[in-house]
């Protein structure tokens, strides 16, 4: 699914991440872990969205596997493992 991470960020938000990866396809692909100052206390704090699909529940779990594949490979500097957890937890909720 993934070739590599490509890039991370945090954003001045209070605490949003980002993770830059690039697909087996070539296309890139951007997720975004929502832990913004306003957002605490809303159902979307701690989210984690895809700048190419949308995240069911199955999906979520698919994209933690995959991305996990990639975590003894990857720079100890990128957030990978944050995005992996948050994934699982957002695969397994009930929301």
């Amino acid at each position: 699914m993934f070739k590599s991470v490509n890039d991370s960020a945090a954003a001045a938000d209070g605490g949003s991440l980002a993770l830059f990866v690039e697909r087996e396809d070539g296309a890139a692909e951007t997720f975004m872990i929502l832990r913004s100052i306003a957002s605490r206390g809303t159902p979307d704090f701690n989210k984690v969205t895809s700048s190419l699909r949308s995240l069911l529940p199955d999906e979520c779990l698919n994209v933690a596997e995959a991305l996990d594949r990639l975590v003894p490979a990857t720079d100890p500097i990128h957030s990978l493992t944050e995005f992996v957890q948050a994934l699982k937890e957002q695969g397994t909720s009930k929301k």
